[in-house]
């Protein structure tokens, strides 16, 4: 499978975005929900670039993306791959757009339907209800940095774990491990929790003389 087939199945399934596990210590469920609603709560927006590496049940890296994204809630989304073959996923929190300038082509899906049950919520939708949707770990791995590793409580989930790491109250990595085993590692850089964002960035302009599959209609 080419990189561009496989990115685009792993970013369309996870986004970030498609996002290590370990082993968690005992604490009481209600409190961990809690104190990973308490971090996740008062971002409102986030811009940052991102590298992600994409690896197979025995570990060895299939591939790697780099790029930079934003986003905004609830439901907005600016996801920019720039390298090694350029892409962009970007979302009004209604629409979702798939644009690739090397097919020339765009897709147009709907938000709901693609996006808001995969991880891409965490940062961007209501989180008050996390204790409902996953069982919950935490784990204290450094000085000031914890990881959260949440299991979806619907077996039909495309993802079979989530693993999100804060140092401080400050988001670093994703990772998703799917029902496949294979597990993209998401890490953030240069990130900037709730900067000004213009909302002309969640809102798609479709360029002239390309191809567009609109499923929304």
């Amino acid at each position: 499978m080419s990189f561009k087939k496989s990115a685009v199945m792993t970013i369309y399934r996870y986004i970030l975005l498609g996002l290590v596990m370990a082993a968690s210590n005992a604490a009481n469920s209600d409190t961990v929900s809690q104190r990973l609603s308490a971090l996740l709560q008062p971002i409102e927006t986030m811009s940052a670039s991102f590298s992600q590496q994409l690896f197979d049940a025995d570990g060895t890296l299939i591939e790697s993306a780099e790029g930079v994204f934003k986003l905004a809630k609830p439901g907005k989304m600016l996801w920019h791959i720039i390298e090694p073959m350029e892409q962009k996923l970007v979302s009004d929190g209604t629409v979702l757009w798939i644009y690739d300038p090397d097919l020339e082509q765009v897709v147009i899906e709907s938000f709901t339907d693609k996006i808001k049950t995969t991880p891409i919520t965490l940062l961007t939708g209501d989180v008050t209800d996390l204790d409902e949707r996953y069982t919950i770990a935490l784990k204290e791995t450094a000085k000031d940095t914890v990881l959260f590793t949440l299991t979806p409580s619907n077996s039909s989930s495309l993802f079979s774990h989530i693993a999100i790491e804060f140092m401080g109250s400050i988001p670093q990595s994703i990772a998703i491990m799917d029902t496949f085993d294979q597990r993209t590692v998401i890490e953030f850089g240069e990130l900037s929790v709730n900067p000004i964002l213009d909302d002309a960035i969640f809102s798609f302009v479709i360029p002239n003389q390309v191809d567009v599959i609109n499923n929304v209609r």
